[in-house]
């Protein structure tokens, strides 16, 4: 089985912009061990005409994939809590749904990926073993903090012919 990072893509133009804060900075990263301090629906006000292009995953400020693929990535994944997001231009009154998308942390980390003397990582390599039947997943030992899609669900997002979402190969 193939793994990816699935980030966002940063280079989509005219992609939305929130109103209320600087997303510029760290992003936080809820696990689904913090579901319990996370509320179960969120609004954030958008500023712009309503006009701009909005991806199906963002990943500032918190991991979010759009509401039309909650169904899929459930499909692959059992087990993930969804907490609603809604995303608001309140001055021309539209809404968009997406779901805050709380995953497990798995020690996928293969003993074969290489670091630089200061610790950071130089080549990561999955571990298929302790992978397992997962298809979406954050890796637990690694610095880098994108969630990880398998082939499977990867080929599944894009024949639903997703915006905004750059997959790069992991080595497993």
């Amino acid at each position: 089985m193939r793994y990816f990072f699935i980030t966002q893509d940063i280079q989509l133009p005219g992609t939305i912009q929130y109103r209320d804060f600087d997303i510029a900075g760290a992003r936080q990263l809820f696990r689904k061990s913090d579901s319990d301090r996370l509320h179960d629906s969120t609004p954030v006000y958008l500023k712009g005409t309503g006009m701009e292009a909005r991806p199906d995953f963002l990943q500032r400020p918190v991991l979010m994939f759009s509401e039309r693929l909650q169904e899929i990535l459930d499909a692959y994944e059992p087990g993930l809590i969804f907490k609603e997001v809604v995303l608001i231009h309140k001055e021309n009154s539209l809404q968009y749904r997406y779901v805050h998308t709380l995953m497990e942390e798995l020690e996928a980390v293969s003993s074969r990926t290489e670091y630089y003397p200061n610790g950071t990582v130089k080549k990561l390599v999955l571990d298929r073993e302790k992978i397992g039947r997962h298809h979406l997943f954050l890796p637990k030992d690694s610095r880098r903090k994108d969630p990880v899609v398998s082939l499977a669900l990867a080929e599944s997002l894009l024949r639903r012919n997703v915006t905004g979402i750059c997959f790069e190969e992991v080595e497993v």
